[in-house]
Order: structure tokens, then C-alpha cells, then sequence
């Protein structure tokens, strides 16, 4: 395996980086360094300041104290032009693409190719060295078509691809493999492997701590916007032939957790508790959407959690969408507690007690501009009214205040507008909202995505304290380890179809579905 000879020497250093917001020291005196032909690890909970390191990075956001050298040269990055000209790429947590054009137009955005000598476009060369892009990370995507009807994978995997082509020295990824799948995450891993093999820097950002073992070599870990400490992970990764890989994989992820955390998770990462199966809550019975999912029957029960899984793009979240009234449906029923509803509407199921926290939480669960209470209040404003048309704004403060405490939702107050928290706070403001509505289903798609493992086993305590309720839970997830350490029954979806799908009066559970001791047998 031939390596650049320009691997080892360090091409970033980050030198007492501090950052101030108003009300919030987001950064204090932080260092960070990446050599050649690494990829350097950085973790921390949610509001750690990760993404605000990197922003300083990449010129999106001004540092107030600190250094910043690249190949030992000291430089003031003034904007992400800059940043790029220096030799750096950033991949954001939150898509940065342009709905309504090409994937190549994405791609080259601002740097399309031209024939000589003319302001014309040479189309055949960009969608060439589009294709050529994709094909390095084994991505099979027609060039030609519009960003905003790929799969959220599948726009993460442009995102990659614009990135690549800047020719960086230093390329961040901010959660790249939140949304994909285990093939596409197979080919992110071996893209990352080569990029190292050619000298290039890596700036890793991942709550899955398991992923640091397959390519990282060095984790510095962050908390509370502060530098904890750095750990070598190199020879776990590389030596993957050591028997004892397993037991060191383990003892550095409980290291790093508690470097994390300041505190150690005695409970595991998947508090799962078991309850008595009650009462059936909602039915649905031969959901069909044309051309989209077939023929999808289930039911969730009280005291139970449910999963449904596949690879992305098996019909998941539309069956999640359509229960909910967002997209419409062609045939099939729907019960809640044997009664028989109509859903037409995202109001009509709000209505009817089911709530959705969405897999797009920055488009689709929350308004970004609005304050964390009123996005906390907005599905429920009924519950807040004096009279027919005054809201009690106390009330509303009290109940937004209450639900950011139990939540742990890290914001100077309930006033601060959504759009400034991190992705995980984020995330925590839309479970709020449904907290809000007290609904008696909730479907959580992709309920952790993008979230450290501190606020992960929140969220899980959380989905116990619902089911101790009475809630009905479904869990929509990509990832198998959450599947089988949270859910008491596993649905499979494949290409818009459940196999040996349910019909019938529902007595049996079919072989699509899998108890929870089966799981962990």
C-alpha cells in the first residue's frame, strides 16, 4: 500500500480557538491538529462547539481569540472562498446544495467548465467529470438529475462529490454517514482510506463512536465548547487482525464517553424496558400507495416499541408520511383503538392523536427563524388559547421552559431562535413539539440521527417514559444496533413492500416481524 510521503507532517494546526455568541461561550481556547494521510476524529456531545470549530474553519464564521496555521503558515481565513483557495473542503451536517438544479450543476457550481475563449458552458465535460466523481465513490446517479428528487443519502453523496472536486488538502466531514446506508457507508470508508493513501487531511465529526474504528487514527474529544484530550486509535484500526481488537474497541469507546460526558452510562447505550403488551392503539391494513409501498399492514400496541426498518429507499419513511397525512393514500385503512379514522391531513392525524418527528428536521419538524418556544407550542396551539383567539403566553413560556428542562435542550432561554442551536438541540425541540400534542402514537423516523450518545440514551429513556404512558411507538431506523436494542418487534420493509405482509383479522405475527427475544437471543 503505497503511501504519499507527505503523510505525517501536520497541515492544520488550531491554536487556542475561542468563539463567543451572545450568551453563549461556544468555544474556549480550543486546539486541534491533523496530519497528512489522517483522518483526525472529533467528538462531543451536542453543543460541544464541534460545528462551530469547523465553521471558523471552513470562513463561515469569524474566531474571536486563537491561531490558525496551515502547512505551519499562519493565516486569517476571511470567507469560505478562502477556505477553499487554501485547501480546505467542508461538508456540512445540514445539506448546502440547490434543489432545483443538476447534480453536476451542483457539483461545479460556479466552476463550470467552459469551452476557450467563450462563456459557454461546455455541458458534456461537466457531466463527465460529475460521473467521474461519483464513480470514486461507487455512487450510480444520473448526472442530469435534479437534487431535489434524490433520497436525503443520496444528496449527502453530492455533497461528497463537491467536495472532492476542490482538490483539498483538508477535507471535514460534519456527519457524513448519518443518512446512509451500509453500502454507501462501506464506500464512504474506503473513499476516506484512499484520500488518506494520497496525503489528504480528514476532520471526521460522528456520534457513531463505532465509525472511529474503522478509518480514524487520532480522536480529540471536546465538551461544554472546551478541549478535553486526544487518544491515538491508529493501531486498532489498522491491526484488524488483533484478537484482542474487540475488548480494546470497547475499553477506548468507554474512555471516550466519559471524556465526553464527564460522567459513566451504567446503563448502556440501549436502556430498553419491557413492559406488559396492552391494549391494540392504531391498525393499518392494506396501505397502498401507487407505485410507492404495497399492500403494508401492521399494528402497535400499548406497552410495546415497534421498528421498522430496510435500506433506505424501501418505502419507510412515505408509509410513516401517508399514516400522518402528509402524502396521500390510494387504498388501505387506518384504526385507532378499533375505530376505524380519516387522515387527509397532517391536522387530521394531529387531530386523532398521531405525531411524526420527521427524518428532515431542518425542512420538514421545525420553522427555523421561530424561538425554541414557539416551535416547542406551534402543533398544540388550541391547548394555550384564552377565549378563541388569545394565546397565554405564560402559559406557553411555562410549558415551552418545562419541556427544555426534562429535555435538556442547550439554549440560553426559550426565546432563542431555533436556527442558532446544533443539529442535536436541533432535534430535541421537535420531540418537544410532539411532547406538546401528549399524542397517543408516535412514529419517530431516524429519531437519532445526528445526535451524540449522551443525548441518544435521553431520547431512548424518553421513548421508555412514553410506552410507561400508554404512547404507541414506532421507530423508523437505519441503524440495526438501535433496532434490536430498543424495539420489542422488528418490521422489514424491501422496496415498497413488506414480505409475507399481514392480512387477515392480525391473530399471528408473520415471519416479517421479529420479537425482541428473538433479536437477542
Amino acid at each position: 500500500m503505497a503511501h504519499s510521503p507527505e503523510n505525517g507532517r501536520i497541515i492544520l494546526e488550531m491554536r487556542g480557538v475561542s468563539k463567543s455568541f451572545p450568551g453563549v461561550k461556544a468555544l474556549d481556547r480550543v486546539d486541534l491538529e491533523v496530519r497528512a494521510g489522517e483522518a483526525h476524529c472529533l467528538v462531543g456531545e451536542n453543543g460541544a462547539g464541534k460545528s462551530t470549530l469547523m465553521k471558523i474553519l471552513a470562513g463561515a464564521v469569524p474566531l474571536d481569540e486563537g491561531e490558525i496555521r496551515i502547512d505551519g503558515e499562519p493565516v486569517h481565513i476571511r470567507s469560505p472562498h478562502h477556505a477553499q483557495q487554501l485547501g480546505i473542503s467542508m461538508i456540512y451536517q445540514e445539506f448546502n446544495l440547490s434543489p432545483f438544479l443538476s447534480v453536476a450543476e451542483n457539483i461545479f457550481l460556479g466552476r463550470e467548465p467552459r469551452y476557450p475563449h467563450t462563456p459557454f458552458v461546455n455541458w458534456p465535460a461537466m457531466y463527465d467529470q460529475a460521473r467521474d466523481l461519483l464513480r470514486r465513490i461507487n455512487v450510480d446517479l444520473d448526472v442530469r438529475r435534479s437534487v431535489n428528487e434524490l433520497s436525503i443519502a443520496q444528496q449527502q453523496m453530492v455533497e461528497i462529490a463537491k467536495a472532492l472536486s476542490f482538490q483539498a488538502k483538508i477535507i471535514v466531514m460534519d456527519e457524513p454517514s448519518a443518512t446512509l446506508t451500509e453500502h454507501e457507508l462501506n464506500a464512504l470508508f474506503n473513499l476516506i482510506r484512499e484520500l488518506k493513501r494520497q496525503g489528504v487531511g480528514i476532520v471526521y465529526i460522528s456520534h457513531r463512536l463505532e465509525e472511529l474504528f474503522e478509518t480514524g487514527d487520532r480522536v480529540t474529544v471536546m465538551r461544554d465548547g472546551k478541549y478535553v484530550g486526544r487518544l491515538d486509535i491508529a493501531e486498532i484500526t489498522q491491526r484488524r487482525d488483533d484478537p484482542d481488537r474487540a475488548a480494546k474497541i470497547t475499553a477506548t469507546r468507554d474512555a471516550i464517553i466519559r471524556m465526553m460526558v464527564a460522567r459513566k452510562l451504567d446503563e448502556g447505550l440501549f436502556p430498553k424496558e419491557t413492559f406488559e403488551r396492552g391494549e391494540e392503539v392504531l391498525r393499518v391494513e392494506g396501505l397502498c400507495r401507487y407505485g410507492v409501498f404495497h399492500d403494508i399492514s401492521f399494528a402497535l400496541h400499548k406497552g410495546e416499541i415497534v421498528g421498522l426498518t430496510g435500506l433506505v429507499g424501501a418505502g419507510r419513511t412515505e408509509v410513516a408520511r401517508a399514516i400522518f397525512g402528509a402524502d396521500p393514500l390510494d387504498e388501505g385503512a387506518i384504526h385507532l383503538y378499533g375505530k376505524r379514522i380519516t387522515v387527509r391531513s397532517p391536522q387530521d392525524a394531529i387531530r386523532h392523536g398521531i405525531g411524526l418527528l420527521t427524518e428532515d428536521r431542518k425542512n420538514q419538524g421545525l420553522i427555523l427563524g421561530m424561538s425554541v418556544r414557539e416551535n416547542t407550542t406551534l402543533a398544540n396551539l388550541s391547548e394555550l388559547l384564552r377565549g378563541l383567539v388569545f394565546l397565554d403566553k405564560r402559559r406557553e413560556r411555562d410549558a415551552a421552559a418545562k419541556l427544555a428542562r426534562d429535555l435538556e435542550i442547550r439554549a440560553p432561554s426559550v426565546e432563542t431562535v431555533v436556527q442558532t442551536l446544533s443539529g442535536g438541540n436541533q432535534q430535541k425541540v421537535v420531540l418537544a413539539k410532539w411532547l406538546f400534542t401528549r399524542s397517543k402514537v408516535l412514529i419517530f423516523d431516524e429519531p437519532t440521527r445526528g445526535i451524540d450518545v449522551g443525548a441518544k440514551v435521553a431520547i431512548y429513556e424518553l421513548m421508555n417514559t412514553l410506552v410507561r404512558r400508554g404512547v404507541a411507538v414506532l421507530i423508523i431506523s437505519s441503524e440495526m444496533l438501535e433496532v434490536i436494542g430498543m424495539c420489542d418487534r422488528v418490521l422489514v420493509m424491501n422496496s415498497g413492500w413488506m414480505p409475507n405482509a399481514l392480512s387477515g383479522e392480525l391473530r399471528d405475527w408473520p415471519s416479517h416481524e421479529l420479537t425482541y427475544a428473538e433479536v437477542n437471543a
